[in-house]
């Protein structure tokens, strides 16, 4: 029988790619490509992000620079601190910081009382691994802007691969002395047009090929005998022995019977939701920069990220556009348009876009954006996977899975379910 995939992103076309043989992938929306879509704001190309091409995979990376026109870019991020720019990632900036905030975040981290001590959460890695004048500056209102989520209770998912930072570096950059971090990232490619939609389109071609690729359709039931699933949509049943799920798992779990413990380790696994705000402006004075970070609670957005850096299909004449991050916890009331003020008030208090140059502004909603890692994301995520393959489900991607994957994590998660299928 024909694998049958839940879900036409990132993770659902890739899957669909790798696979050897045919397979179905259902999509509930009209354009696909889930948080890889891309949408436009008066002739820009925006992604939901936004998304960019970098991996340590490299038969990933050669792929999707295979699979789409890119162009290579030296990233150049900042993190906007009392107004000045302090080049990300901080800790290999100190010199840019006023003089008292320095010498806090130097002697902390030389003088550390938290080194000799278990990490056993997010904040205590940061406090053990950077000070707590980095850690309290910087790393902690920045990380509790963006999860709304208290550091102290989230686990070292996220964190543990990050390195500890040489002392002499360290002195070297509260001395003024360049130097860099996560040099890995420095550069990254990006689709020189279109937007990261260029490659869910790819894609999608690229499967379409031996797949069959349905969207929009609406799934209805879900429904298993004899190790078949039966899948019921508004345009056909597809019967299948391999049903991949990459939906939300809370999508998923809509059609399913499942016991009461899956579904209370199910209500656990918390994740964010995010406001995408796009502002045209006749100018700004963020500079020649990609992105910066704001961990300043007083502003609305964790970052703003300047599209016109992305290359000549993704700037306006006239103006420059501007992609600013609000993220919230679901089921908070929220409105588009107060949203749009608050990021301009934010731009125009932090004295980078005046409010009389302002041309337009778009606001998008998206209900799933972050995953975050509680202290028991590991055991709930684990229990509802491992009952979901027990029931001949596997899943695939940053929802499906519940891991907080960029896109070429994705397609490489993909490549290892297609050869377990395979087997």
């Amino acid at each position: 029988m024909k694998p049958v995939i839940l879900g036409g992103g990132i993770a659902g076309l890739s899957l669909a790619y790798f696979l050897e043989g045919p397979s179905v992938v259902l999509e509930k929306e009209e354009r696909l490509g889930g948080l890889s879509r891309s949408f436009s704001f008066n002739g820009v190309p925006y992604d939901v992000g936004p998304h960019i091409m970098f991996s340590k995979d490299r038969e990933i990376l050669d792929l999707h620079t295979s699979l789409v026109e890119t162009d290579k870019v030296r990233r150049s991020n900042q993190i906007f601190y009392k107004r000045r720019l302090v080049k990300y990632p901080f800790e290999n900036d100190l010199a840019a910081l006023p003089p008292q905030d320095r010498d806090f975040c130097l002697n902390a981290f030389l003088e550390n009382p938290h080194e000799g001590r278990p990490a056993r959460n997010m904040l205590e890695f940061f406090l053990k691994t950077f000070g707590e004048g980095i850690t309290r500056l910087y790393l902690q209102p920045y990380n509790e802007k963006i999860w709304k989520f208290d550091p102290a209770r989230m686990d070292l998912q996220m964190v543990e691969r990050i390195p500890k930072p040489p002392k002499e570096d360290i002195v070297k950059s509260a001395n003024g002395v360049p130097t860099e971090g996560y040099l890995h990232q420095l550069y990254f490619r990006y689709p020189k047009r279109g937007g990261f939609q260029s490659l869910v389109d790819a894609y999608a071609r690229e499967a379409a090929k031996k797949a069959q690729v349905l969207n929009p359709v609406r799934l209805e039931r879900l429904r298993r005998q004899a190790g078949v699933w039966t899948v019921d949509t508004d345009r056909g049943s597809f019967e299948t022995d391999a049903l991949v799920n990459c939906m939300p798992l809370h999508e998923l779990f809509r059609y399913l019977k499942a016991p009461e413990s899956i579904r209370a380790a199910l209500d656990k696994l918390l994740f964010n939701s995010i406001h995408i705000v796009v502002v045209q402006a006749a100018k700004d004075a963020i500079g020649e920069h990609f992105a910066l970070y704001f961990p300043d609670r007083e502003t609305a957005f964790h970052r703003v990220s300047k599209l016109d850096f992305l290359g000549p299909a993704y700037r306006r004449p006239g103006a420059t556009t501007l992609l600013a991050e609000v993220t919230f916890r679901p089921g908070e009331p929220q409105d588009g348009a107060k949203i749009g003020r608050a990021v301009v008030d934010g731009l125009e208090s932090q004295g980078l876009v005046r409010r009389e140059d302002v041309l337009g502004v778009e606001t998008r909603t998206f209900h799933y954006a972050y995953v975050i890692y509680d202290l028991d994301h590991r055991k709930n995520t684990d229990a509802v996977l491992g009952w979901l393959r027990e029931q001949g489900i596997r899943c695939c991607g940053r929802f499906a899975e519940f891991e907080y994957m960029n896109s070429d994590a994705v397609a490489a998660s993909a490549r290892r379910l297609a050869r377990e299928l395979k087997k």
